[in-house]
């Protein structure tokens, strides 16, 4: 009996010495940086101990059960009002991990914000190394028919032929509701005023190679220094380089987002994320309008007048260092300004001004790309909801190649 007294007295001096929600609530974060390698999330906890304005990251650790072996712990600050995850790298860790905090019985994230940081490829023509970006749209590049480039039907510019569809310049074929994923402008305004662009770290390594760039008109932003730019990104395990392809991916880009989306940085795992956050979202485990797409750009996704693709893809990533360093910028400083104007601004939400959500709009409101709208302009309601009826989708979106 003394030593369960004793076990509850140190218990209790635990749960008063670090976050309550740790010990007899649940992890509530007000803000979560989601980062998808190491290098990534290694910055955050590298800074934690040795930048003035850094938020700690290292007070507190919980074990996520089912996230990535590589990176199985949430690491967040001492009060509980920020955490930080890496889910692992590529489509399928990003989604799994994401699953499995949101599956997490200790979790709370009701009201939380969720920032993606990672870095990524840029395009000459709206970015240069080092920029940071904050996303409106993220567009699955790789759901596609793919036709071998030496084996191109006539009339054809590019081997990417959207599934369900006979040309590479189609719209929309086959629909899996991954295609586009949007969210909020307004929250993708407020956070970029928490970014001071003065700080955006540069070298003279890629000030040297973006220079290269400088002899193209269209390329005057790639051979600028890098500044925060709204621009949109995309989505696939594929990496890629090249002027042919990077014209093909910003032509799909404006077509499946009716001319608003701006093509400007690759990714691997933002549509992955979205994806299990509007499944999230149906279940009430979070708010999708509390969602940001942050990229910060290492390289470019074509080579310099001259430049072979191969060198540019082996040899192009000068700019990895002040990458990773931006990403621990905006992340930072967007966590930050989060908790310090919480109950003001931040508690309550920010109103999306545009659409949020996936194509076929499940979490409600019209889609303002594609051909969506399966719920009528109203949420879907899963089944077993209280007192409501599920929403019935419209299962011939989904058209099928074999289908006459």
């Amino acid at each position: 009996m003394r030593f369960l007294y004793r076990s509850a007295l140190a218990v209790a001096y635990l749960c008063v010495a670090t976050a309550a929600a740790f010990c007899n609530g649940k992890i509530k974060p007000k803000v979560l940086i989601l980062t998808f390698f190491d290098a990534e999330g290694e910055i955050y906890l590298t800074k934690s101990s040795n930048a003035t304005d850094a938020l700690d990251f290292r007070a507190l650790r919980h074990r996520v059960p089912f996230a990535s072996p590589q990176f199985p712990d949430l690491h967040c600050t001492a009060d509980g009002d920020a955490c930080l995850m890496t889910t692992g790298e590529a489509e399928i860790q990003a989604t799994a991990t994401t699953m499995a905090l949101l599956a997490d019985p200790q979790m709370d994230l009701a009201e939380t914000y969720w920032v993606l940081t990672g870095i990524g490829g840029g395009a000459p023509d709206q970015v240069t190394l080092g920029s940071i970006t904050l996303a409106r749209f993220t567009v699955q590049v790789g759901m596609s028919y793919e036709l071998d480039a030496r084996e191109l039907p006539p009339g054809f510019d590019n081997g990417f032929v959207p599934q369900g569809t006979d040309s590479p310049d189609a719209a929309w074929g086959s629909v899996y509701d991954a295609e586009v994923f949007e969210v909020s402008a307004a929250l993708r305004d407020a956070f970029t005023a928490l970014v001071d662009p003065a700080r955006v770290a540069d070298s003279e390594a890629a000030a040297a190679y973006r220079s290269k760039y400088a002899g193209v008109p269209a390329f005057a932003l790639g051979a600028a220094p890098p500044a925060v730019h709204h621009c949109d990104s995309v989505t696939s395990d594929t990496w890629f380089t090249g002027a042919l392809l990077a014209e093909t991916h910003k032509k799909r880009v404006s077509t499946w987002t009716n001319g608003t989306g701006i093509y400007c940085t690759t990714a691997q795992e933002d549509g992955a994320v979205l994806g299990a956050l509007v499944r999230g979202a149906l279940e009430s485990r979070v708010d999708f309008g509390r969602v940001a797409i942050v990229r910060t750009v290492s390289d470019f996704d074509r080579p310099y007048p001259g430049q072979s693709v191969m060198d540019n893809l082996v040899n192009g990533t000068v700019g990895y260092p002040i990458a990773i360093e931006n990403v621990w910028l905006a992340g930072n400083s967007i966590a930050r300004g989060i908790i310090s104007a919480w109950n003001q601004t931040f508690k309550a939400g920010i109103p999306a001004s545009n659409y949020v959500g996936d194509v076929w709009g499940v979490l409600g409101g019209t889609p303002d790309f594609g051909p969506g709208r399966v719920s009528g302009g109203k949420p879907v309601v899963l089944p077993g909801a209280k007192g409501q009826q599920p929403a019935k989708t419209k299962r011939s979106m989904r058209r099928s190649r074999f289908q006459n």
